[in-house]
């Protein structure tokens, strides 16, 4: 697919892009770059099977109304906070992803997968809002120690391959701007469940959504990959 020239990964997808590379073991070039909304974020060519080619959609379920309280409280000097509960649905991941997957919105996210020709599609959603997190941290969860939840299998629409959950991220809080650990689930059509971590370094990530947070290095520290040409693998 052919890219606009200077077009970057935004923060979010390139946290994606990175853990997906390290599992799938691809390179992925940005798809959508000078093409809207129309085209998929990500796609890529697996090596070594004959041309195999796989497209992703990178999103988060709807939060407009906390992003837009984030970014006014930035604004004003205040610190950025999310209060409220959620049910906790013991052993009911399983329907609460169905549920998900069910929206309007999620639905609108398949059709642009769907509308392009591949032999995989995949999904990625990370939270923006602790409801989502709370859910997407026990799908990746590895239960050391503790009891683990059943997790049925989910039914995806036909041609979608893979949905990716982003789960809980850790950091060494001596070093911020150091190595991060990420937890991801992956359900996959044909084998069903995965649990992965990744490791992702600070200085390969876009800076973050200015309105939202300030960056905290100074300029040209950042080393995001380019995404703007397809890469043979």
């Amino acid at each position: 697919m052919g890219n606009a020239v200077g077009a970057k990964a935004r923060r979010e997808e390139e946290i994606a892009f990175l853990a997906m590379e390290q599992v799938l073991g691809v390179n992925i070039s940005l798809a959508d770059a000078g093409a809207g909304d129309k085209m998929p974020d990500g796609s890529w060519t697996y090596p070594d099977s004959r041309g195999r080619k796989g497209i992703v959609e990178v999103t988060s379920p709807p939060a407009k109304r906390l992003l837009a309280e984030w970014a006014r409280a930035k604004r004003e000097g205040r610190p950025q906070t999310e209060s409220g509960s959620i049910p906790t649905r013991l052993n009911q991941l399983a329907q609460v992803c169905a549920e998900t997957l069910a929206t309007q919105w999620a639905c609108q996210n398949f059709e642009k997968l769907l509308a392009q020709s591949a032999d995989e599609r995949h999904l990625f959603l990370f939270a923006r809002q602790y409801r989502d997190g709370s859910y997407f941290y026990r799908l990746s969860d590895s239960y050391e120690g503790g009891t683990g939840e059943d997790v049925d299998d989910l039914v995806l629409p036909h041609g979608i391959s893979d949905v990716w959950f982003r789960g809980r991220a850790s950091r060494d809080v001596s070093d911020p701007l150091g190595v991060t650990q990420l937890r991801l689930a992956r359900f996959q059509a044909t084998s069903g469940w995965h649990r992965y971590t990744v490791r992702i370094e600070e200085r390969q990530l876009p800076v973050p959504n200015p309105s939202i947070a300030d960056d905290r290095v100074p300029a040209g520290w950042r080393l995001p990959k380019d995404r703007t040409h397809t890469v043979e693998d």
